[in-house]
């Protein structure tokens, strides 16, 4: 299973975007994990895993099994099938 994480800003205004792409993430894709985590938050994700330490970047940044794969976000569509690909590139 990929791996997705989009890390956000609270100073970010397209932060917002990510919460609407990660939900149709969710929706239409079954094989993959999907966490995102708060920079300017405590140590803890907005899903209770590990988050990064803070960044001088601003979000959102999408990173896929630990490579970054967008910064900002991402056409909706275009982000699924690039999911949808790398999930079938990459099955056992």
């Amino acid at each position: 299973m990929a791996e997705l994480i989009i890390y956000v800003r609270d100073n970010c205004i397209e932060s917002g975007k990510a919460f609407d792409i990660a939900s149709l993430v969710r929706r239409l894709t079954t094989d993959v994990d999907l966490k995102i985590v708060n920079l300017d938050r405590s140590a803890k994700s907005t899903d209770g895993g590990e988050s990064e330490p803070q960044s001088s970047f601003q979000g959102p940044i999408y990173v896929l099994d630990g490579k970054v794969i967008q910064l900002g976000n991402p056409d909706p569509e275009e982000l699924l099938i690039f999911l949808k690909s790398f999930q079938k590139k990459h099955q056992n």
